[in-house]
């Protein structure tokens, strides 16, 4: 019996052989012994993943990762030993990771690049999508069953867990969030539940699907007007165009990248897009009309970012009207301003003290290392009349 157990439980090259017939006792005793392999599999794999992902660019929510649990194990040996034998070899998540992504699009993308990835075992993996036919809908998830690979068995670091087989879930956020609710949750949806109540649950799980391939749709057609939008800028065509975040960001890659602004987060700049729009420019055309009027001022400046090249051609054409008009309205006021920038202003506006005028708004003036300057004298002096 000794001598069984031995074989049954033996890892021989790195790869786990397990017979059909144990005890539950020798079935704990085999988990205990080998469920550090698959915490180590999960781990690795989820870092990869994760590492691969961001170097092609697709974003994703989150990839969490686990090794199963003795009770899910024993009891999942169980189910499956009333219609067959079955053993742990047979298991094939063990080592499980879940990779969230946004949209839908990006659940093709991910398949694609485990498939370069991994080695996956078609015969064990299944698209639940898929599975639901025309006209049902339900918890939608991509399963692929995988082990290493060949190219990643002759690796130092991966040589112990050649021949592991681990399980990925693709979904998308609401394929997630639903499936938290429908299954992982407990909430028992998915049994047997009153007429109404089962309507209701399938109108929801439809109205999730909907907005799943809705903001696919989204997605693509955002990305198809950058892309036209990127080429009128090129062909300088008419930009009578409204103001977005897209449209701004890609005129100025475009034609000013020389100026090596920083780039500046989409939240900011939508508010400062509001701040022009308040200030009386709606267009695109306009915008790109005022930098080229303006660019002896913006480029007077040492640093540059989008908000502030914008900032500056209303600073720059009125600055009055941009503390009436914009100002006030602004979701993202600023608090101080360079001394630099002042000094170039003043040069504009010759009749007024902005010193001064700053100071009454509460405006503090700041040194090249963006420190306060504390009551430095004004050096305004009017213009004589002629």
């Amino acid at each position: 019996m000794a001598d069984k157990k031995a074989k049954a439980l033996k890892i021989v090259e790195d790869k786990v052989e397990v017979l059909p017939s144990f005890s539950k006792v020798e079935h704990e005793e085999w988990f205990d012994g080998n469920i550090h392999h698959y915490k180590t599999l999960a781990a690795v794999v989820a870092a990869t993943l994760k590492s691969t992902l961001d170097g092609h660019g697709i974003s994703y929510v989150d990839i969490p990762y686990r090794e199963k649990e003795k009770r899910s194990f024993l009891k999942k040996i169980d189910d499956k030993k009333k219609k067959k034998d079955y053993s742990p070899g047979d298991m094939t998540d063990l080592a499980g990771i879940r990779v969230i992504t946004l949209i839908e699009s990006d659940v093709q993308k991910v398949g694609d690049l485990i498939h370069s990835l991994f080695n996956v075992h078609p015969e064990d993996s299944i698209n639940k999508s898929a599975s639901l036919g025309e006209d049902k809908v339900g918890y939608r998830s991509v399963h692929f069953v995988c082990d290493i690979g060949k190219t990643r068995e002759g690796l130092l670091e991966w040589k112990a867990l050649k021949g592991l087989r681990f399980e990925i879930q693709v979904r998308t956020a609401l394929e997630h969030a639903w499936a938290e609710i429908e299954h992982d949750r407990g909430y028992k949806l998915g049994g047997k539940l009153p007429s109404d109540l089962a309507r209701r649950f399938k109108l929801l799980s439809g109205l999730l699907e909907s907005a799943d391939l809705e903001f696919n749709r989204l997605t693509v057609e955002i990305e198809e007007y950058a892309k036209t939008l990127n080429k009128e800028i090129r062909e300088n065509s008419d930009l009578n165009i409204e103001l977005t975040t897209i449209g701004i960001k890609t005129l100025l890659q475009n034609k000013y990248s020389y100026l090596n602004y920083q780039v500046s987060s989409d939240k900011t700049l939508s508010d400062v897009i509001e701040e022009l729009e308040n200030f009386g420019i709606t267009d695109l055309k306009t915008v790109d009309k005022l930098i080229n009027e303006k660019i002896d001022f913006i480029t007077s400046m040492r640093k540059h970012s989008e908000i502030g090249i914008l900032r500056n051609i209303m600073l720059s054409t009125d600055i009055f009207k941009y503390f009436e008009k914009a100002w006030p309205l602004s979701k993202s006021k600023w608090a101080g301003i360079s001394e630099e920038k002042v000094n170039f202003l003043q040069k504009i506006y010759k009749d007024h003290d902005l010193r001064e005028f700053f100071k009454q708004r509460k405006i503090d003036l700041l040194d090249e290392k963006n420190i306060i300057i504390k009551s430095t004298p004004s050096t305004y002096t009017p213009n004589k009349p002629s």
